[in-house]
């Protein structure tokens, strides 16, 4: 494959790509023809369980007209020769907060001069809403979204072609997004403009005392809950928060917790209410696996995993636990004792110091058990089902997005490289 035809391919389709928006002025020539282009002789990985040779993929515009061996290039599409070159769908995060602003800490009710703190109870939030800041499933990401570019450029470089963004701020942190990784404006990145409900036991930027604890962050969203059906069984009093809490309980339900002691919580939570949770966690599931694998939950976990530690000075070893010893050790080994005991769990990029580390943590992951096939499915395939969108992403299939990579080998090879990712054509 020459670079510079693909040179010449990228900037035929970026200007094609600006042509797909229709309800905006146009300042100058308005072009609508969509790009056509039909890569050959690949070696097409079209989900984890197919494979074809030798095969063509056809996309026009942002879609994926068809995928297969002996096809036929129709007239009009720019051919692009991969003789050699592997193509695999571009991932999906399940879990990022992409394009969503920084929660800021609101003010805390010190007075002036370093005066005596005082206590908020009740929320200081103007309207109609619930008491408590930390319930906020008003919060609608599609509200407040908006395409952060040097962001999108490290997920693509990492191979990531689609995400789900989420608000991490509060207990009932409102409604979720699915976007592609598109530069183009914010309107033409939408997959799906909610995708779950979220929580956490963490209650952010809210300026009132309670919660202070644990304990107390439970408690709450227990009582949200039965708030929330009292509330829709009367009409005396009109509550935002809680009115949308009650729409929200028919969607993906995602938990974001600390630790697998927290999973087996979220989970009692889950089975008091009728709800079965979509848990991020935070990597350390093999600890008790039975009992996670109990809750029945699918979950979306981190690569981010703990660092060597300098024990080089005998002094500074000594302050090494034996706790933190096996978490280094056994950490990596968390994908594949997932894998092995049947758990269903999407990989996420979210956690990492640098995204680029995310392909050296996963090949860390595979070389300590974890099949490359589960590994596939679980950056595709997985998080597109559990985000509702594996109509649109995840696998290489007539009328789905076109997002894929171009490699110039096994994706999961170290001496791999990803020559291109195509997000939406």
């Amino acid at each position: 494959m020459k670079k510079t035809l693909l040179a010449f391919v990228l900037v035929f389709s970026s200007t094609i790509l600006f042509a797909q928006q229709n309800t905006y002025p146009v300042n100058g020539s308005y072009d609508t023809r969509p790009g056509m282009f039909a890569f050959t002789n690949a070696t097409i990985v079209v989900s984890a369980t197919q494979t074809l040779t030798n095969a063509t993929l056809l996309i026009k515009g942002s879609t994926i007209q068809a995928v297969g061996s002996g096809l036929a290039v129709p007239k009009g599409y720019v051919v692009v020769d991969l003789k050699g070159k592997f193509v695999y769908p571009s991932l999906v995060d399940a879990f990022t907060s992409y394009g969503v602003p920084e929660a800021t800490v609101q003010g805390r009710g010190f007075g002036g001069g370093g005066g005596q703190r005082q206590s908020i109870f009740v929320s200081t939030k103007k309207g109609a809403y619930g008491w408590n800041e930390s319930i906020r499933p008003e919060t609608y990401v599609k509200n407040v979204f908006t395409v952060d570019s040097k962001k999108a450029d490290d997920l693509r470089k990492a191979g990531f072609g689609s995400v789900n963004t989420i608000s991490r701020d509060g207990i009932a942190r409102g409604i979720s997004a699915a976007v592609t990784l598109n530069e183009g404006t914010d309107n033409n990145v939408y997959l799906k403009d909610q995708t779950a409900a979220n929580y956490s036991f963490n209650k952010g930027t809210s300026s009132n005392d309670y919660p202070t604890s644990l304990m107390g962050s439970i408690a709450l969203l227990r009582q949200t809950y039965y708030d929330s059906q009292w509330y829709g069984k009367q009409k005396d009093e009109y509550n935002i928060s809680l009115e949308e809490f009650g729409k929200q309980q028919n969607m993906p339900q995602i938990f974001e917790v600390d630790g697998w002691a927290n999973i087996l919580r979220a989970d009692k939570i889950g089975k008091e209410f009728g709800k079965q949770y979509i848990i991020k966690s935070t990597g350390d599931e093999y600890q008790r696996i039975n009992e996670v694998k109990a809750t029945g939950a699918s979950l979306i976990i981190p690569l981010s995993f703990p660092k060597a530690y300098d024990v080089e000075d005998p002094a500074e070893a000594r302050n090494i636990t034996l706790t933190q010893m096996k978490a280094w050790e056994l950490a990596p080994t968390n994908p594949a004792a997932l894998e092995k005991a049947g758990i269903k769990f999407a990989l996420t990029s979210f956690g990492l110091e640098n995204t680029r580390d995310f392909w050296a943590n996963l090949r860390t992951a595979i070389d300590n058990g974890l099949t490359e096939k589960q590994a596939l499915q679980s950056v595709t395939e997985i998080p597109a089902s559990l985000l509702g969108i594996s109509d649109k992403v995840g696998s290489l299939e007539k009328g789905k997005v076109a997002n894929f990579l171009i490699s110039s080998d096994n994706l999961f090879k170290k001496e791999n490289i990803i020559f291109e990712n195509w997000v939406q054509g």
